[in-house]
């Protein structure tokens, strides 16, 4: 096992500033992707909550609003069961 770790260490290049030469950009370009996803779960989250309230105040304004009266037209609905059709059930 430690024959592997003396190759490791060993093997490749032996400047160690060349080695580390673009470490410090890559941390930094791995650190600006976790933020921009974190910033985007977050963006995620406040739509689904905005969607949420949007959805509890326009059903709770529908729930609050007063109902229609019926109406005298309601008797051409095809809920009715008046159609002359629907006793040959025939849906349309």
């Amino acid at each position: 096992m430690l024959d592997d770790i003396d190759r490791l260490i060993g093997g490749g290049r032996h400047d160690g500033e060349a080695q580390l030469a673009d470490l410090e950009d890559k941390v930094w370009a791995s650190i600006g992707e976790r933020h921009d996803r974190t910033r985007m779960g977050q963006v995620r989250v406040a739509a689904v909550a905005l969607a949420l309230v949007v959805g509890v105040t326009n059903g709770g304004f529908m729930l609050l609003s007063p109902r229609p009266e019926p109406s005298e037209m309601r008797v051409f609905t095809v809920s009715a069961g008046l159609s002359p059709l629907s006793g040959l059930d025939v849906r349309g």
